[in-house]
């Protein structure tokens, strides 16, 4: 049976858990690993670690699919103790997870130089400093290792998270572009639990090249990178029949790379 839909037949799980493992899952099954083969990165069995792993539901496709070594790592160390563990060992998957920032704390020693794949899915925007993090990642990798990112850049439609303000004005596509005295007001009339984080998003701005230049500033070499008009976790996310519409072939336009909804690259740690 589907991962995703053993956890969602588990009893007691908040609505919220069930469908986070499943959009995390089916996305890994669907898209990141199926990338990751075509561009002969993927070992069989492959060491993969995610950053940010949230309820591990992608480190879990990874395992699926068959891993020497698969860890989870997150700064939400309670979310990995009460629900990401627990999850794993229901399904029988042998993962480590540890509570871990990826900014300020180097790699634990027995993870440096150990792994084939490293996953940042949508966490990189929310980092102060993206070259940092980049070269902490870089020490876990083995030579050759890769690094597969991605994340909506801060000028694309919901690039600055407002809907996570829960207000109206929030819903609206592009509204964090607004001069900063307005989309300030804006943040402080949403939930003060995530103001915060809206503005930390604001102050960082990450684009697509600013990747390009902290890539190469962490020792890492670009393999491949790709933008989407639509991103491919949303079919998943919302259950619903959403197209995935790739602009790939835009990516040598500015305007393109900073309205796109996603941007997603394959950064390589050259061969010894």
């Amino acid at each position: 049976m589907d991962p995703a839909d053993v956890v969602a037949g588990i009893d007691g799980l908040h609505p919220r858990t069930i469908r986070n493992y499943r959009m995390q899952y089916r996305l890994a099954r669907h898209t990141l690993i199926p990338w990751l083969e075509k561009l002969g990165v993927l070992p069989q069995p492959a060491a993969v670690i995610e950053i940010g792993c949230a309820e591990g539901g992608v480190v879990g496709a990874f395992v699926e699919r068959g891993t020497s070594l698969a860890a989870g790592t997150d700064i939400m160390g309670p979310l990995l103790t009460q629900i990401s563990d627990p999850l794993a060992k229901r399904l029988g998957f042998d993962i480590t997870f540890s509570e871990h920032d990826v900014i300020y704390q180097d790699p634990l020693p027995e993870w440096r130089g150990a792994f084939d794949v490293v996953v940042l899915r949508d966490v990189i925007e929310h980092l102060d400093d993206a070259g940092i993090a980049l070269k902490n990642i870089a020490k876990l990798l083995k030579p050759g290792g890769v690094v597969l990112l991605t994340f909506p850049p801060y000028t694309s439609p919901f690039g600055g998270h407002q809907q996570l303000l829960g207000t109206t004005l929030g819903k609206l596509p592009f509204v964090h572009l607004l001069p900063k005295s307005m989309f300030n007001r804006i943040v402080t009339s949403g939930d003060p639990q995530n103001a915060e984080e809206v503005e930390r998003l604001h102050r960082i701005r990450l684009s697509a090249d600013d990747i390009h230049r902290a890539g190469p500033a962490a020792g890492l070499q670009l393999l491949a990178e790709r933008y989407f008009l639509l991103r491919p976790v949303f079919r998943w996310k919302y259950q619903k029949p959403v197209p995935t519409i790739e602009m790939t072939g835009l990516k040598g336009l500015r305007a393109a790379r900073a309205l796109a909804m996603e941007a997603a690259f394959v950064l390589r740690k050259p061969a010894a």
